[in-house]
């Protein structure tokens, strides 16, 4: 009986979000959304403190969010490559629980446009 719960649960996760994100699995790259960018938007500040100091070079640094992939966990691990300006690009972990509140638990320098969005 418990075992046709946790299937069932399962299946249910995965139908909620829509998408076949394999349970603790990263999905595929996908191309940004107005979702993710807001998501990117409401968390400028969280991901501006992560960066070392003088990554900006005095200037206001663009997050355009470009491309993402997704984990479902308790929750969801949005990973998101974010071009910052001059072709300069990031990649963050945004982590959202099941209350919907969000967290930055991660950022990684040096990125290319060409370089894939990995688990870190």
């Amino acid at each position: 009986m418990k075992y046709i719960a946790v299937v069932t649960l399962s299946l249910v996760c995965v139908a909620v979000i829509g998408e076949n994100v394999p349970l603790g699995g990263l999905g595929k790259t996908k191309p940004a959304t107005p979702e993710i960018q807001e998501l990117v938007d409401s968390m400028r500040g969280d991901i501006l403190r992560k960066l070392p100091p003088g990554y900006a070079g005095g200037q206001d640094l663009l997050l355009n969010a470009h491309s993402y992939r997704q984990q479902v966990v308790a929750g969801m691990n949005y990973f998101i490559k974010i071009e910052t300006g001059h072709m300069r690009f990031i990649h963050v972990r945004i982590y959202k629980d099941l209350d919907d509140v969000a967290s930055v638990f991660g950022v990684q320098l040096q990125k290319s446009r060409e370089d894939s969005i990995e688990y870190f």
